[in-house]
């Protein structure tokens, strides 16, 4: 199975069980904390595990629309099984990445976002994209 096939059959599996595509929320549901702690302006997440037990930080200087993105991606780190050895995201690394556990963490985060929406009520994709709170450096994840 391709990559980007698992990735969206693992991240309709994650809304299913949670019955919902909000990252904060699926967190909640998942026992998978979410902390804020000031990391700057530069950074907006960081996914990792203390013993064991998940940890996603999200700057404390994000908006909500940020936090809503950020978790997202840091979902991406957990559910992919990246360990804690992935980058932290940061406004400079905002970008379509085409390999590796960045495009996958950003693949899962739009696939959790859009799972449920009927993308064919949507003229155009940035109506398609602010509808679902993803990000424009983001849409060319979204498959139409």
């Amino acid at each position: 199975m391709r990559t980007a096939d698992w990735i969206k059959k693992k991240a309709h599996e994650v809304v299913y069980n949670a019955g919902t595509n909000n990252p904060m929320k699926i967190c909640e549901e998942n026992g998978i904390y979410v902390c804020h702690q000031n990391l700057g302006r530069a950074f907006l997440g960081h996914y990792t595990n203390i013993k064991r037990i998940p940890l996603i930080t999200l700057s404390a200087q994000n908006n909500e629309f940020e936090d809503n993105y950020a978790c997202g991606h840091e979902l991406g780190h957990h559910y992919c099984h990246h360990g804690n050895n992935t980058e932290w995201l940061s406004r400079n690394n905002l970008k379509f990445n085409t390999i590796g556990s960045e495009y996958e963490a950003n693949l899962f985060m739009v696939n959790i976002m859009l799972e449920g929406v009927d993308v064919s009520e949507f003229e155009t994709k940035e109506q398609l994209l602010k509808a679902c709170g993803i990000p424009l450096w983001a849409e060319r994840y979204v498959e139409l």
